[in-house]
């Protein structure tokens, strides 16, 4: 991002196998980034201060990412500055990190000192009895994403034996030579999840689309056969051809396939759009049967529908148990909140806004 710009993001959210995270690629010393790791306790002023920080890149127009929680959608688990190659991200469980190349890679931040101690092991029990619930809740949530994985995942073979992958190739051939000629060198890729399964149910960041790619090629996709297919081999191409990339995973199978390929230095698109992540980004469409054999497919149809339906149900029942831990949340933060010195917390984040400011 060259110009001054506000994407929202997840870097991390359950998934099938559990929780899926992207934090670690902020940490890698080649990668070059400054990460700042915050540490506290529940509501104890993490999110407030990054908050602080976008309103503050916001101010001297320079580009941010809001990294967003999908526990706690409202709530922000990480801020990245691009710009600058600075990145603060909440360090606690589930997306725990801790420094191994401190001061020169990573910045521990931590905000424990700023809570009474004593306080606080007095609350023991309810303190550890709320954790293992909200534990509990996300396993449970899990679980949902699993079974409803399992059943899309068989869709998608159902679907992907009716592909043409040779029709697939050609037009991934056509595309990479309209819009992707060879720089000569390779590409470089980052990976951010643009939607997830959250407390407030499937959220797709569409605003972060419209931001970033003024082009959006949209792959209508009830299936997500041909759409994994076709963005695999353009993902490969571009980083072939030399471009930098932003690759958006899955939320239910991560580390198998892409929903969305983003090339924000040409302004441009490729998303899968379905009923589970909606796009609503105006772009061009590509319809998926185009990839298919219709009457192979046809014949698959009620058992594809029934699959779908069924998965529906149980991706709704693992938003209600993270709604659930969420709310379950809200009570243990209420412990950390009351044992908080918040005029500690806001020093100590002045003092980092300070330093962060010289860099912005």
């Amino acid at each position: 991002m060259s110009k001054a710009t506000l994407c929202r993001y997840f870097l991390g959210c359950n998934s099938r196998e559990g929780f899926f995270t992207l934090f670690p690629q902020f940490t890698r010393p080649a990668a070059g980034w400054r990460c700042i790791l915050i540490k506290g306790g529940p509501g104890t002023g993490k999110s407030t201060l990054m908050k602080k920080v976008v309103r503050t890149a916001a101010g001297r127009r320079h580009p941010v990412e809001e990294i967003h929680c999908s526990s706690d959608a409202d709530s922000l688990d990480g801020v990245v500055l691009p710009r600058s190659k600075v990145v603060l991200l909440d360090a606690t469980p589930p997306h725990a990190l801790e420094p191994q190349f401190p001061g020169a890679v990573e910045q521990p931040f931590s905000l424990c000192d700023c809570w009474d101690t004593a306080q606080l092991s007095a609350a023991r029990e309810p303190i550890v009895a709320l954790g293992e619930e909200i534990a509990g809740l996300h396993r449970q949530a899990v679980r949902y994403l699993a079974g409803a994985a399992a059943l899309l995942g068989e869709v998608r073979q159902l679907a992907a034996a009716a592909l043409d992958r040779e029709k697939i190739a050609r037009y991934a051939d056509r595309f990479a030579a309209r819009e992707l000629p060879d720089r000569g060198h390779p590409g470089t890729e980052e990976k951010r999840l643009l939607s997830a399964v959250t407390d407030r149910g499937c959220i797709l960041y569409n605003e972060t689309l419209q931001t970033l790619c003024p082009r959006l090629i949209c792959l209508e996709d009830p299936c997500g056969a041909a759409a994994a297919e076709l963005l695999a081999r353009l993902r490969e191409t571009a980083l072939q051809c030399g471009y930098h990339i932003v690759s958006c995973p899955c939320p239910l199978f991560p580390n198998e396939k892409l929903d969305h390929l983003l090339l924000p230095e040409l302004g441009l698109g490729i998303v899968t759009s379905n009923s589970f992540h909606r796009i609503t980004t105006p772009g061009r469409a590509v319809h998926a049967q185009r990839f298919t054999d219709g009457d192979l497919l046809k014949s698959r149809r009620v058992r594809i529908r029934f699959l779908q339906k069924t998965a529906a149900v149980l991706l709704r029942q693992a938003e209600l148990a993270i709604a659930e831990a969420h709310t379950r949340h809200d009570a243990l933060e209420a412990y950390y909140i009351a044992a908080t010195d918040f005029a500690a917390v806001d020093a100590l984040s002045d003092r980092l806004l300070r330093e962060l400011d010289d860099l912005l």
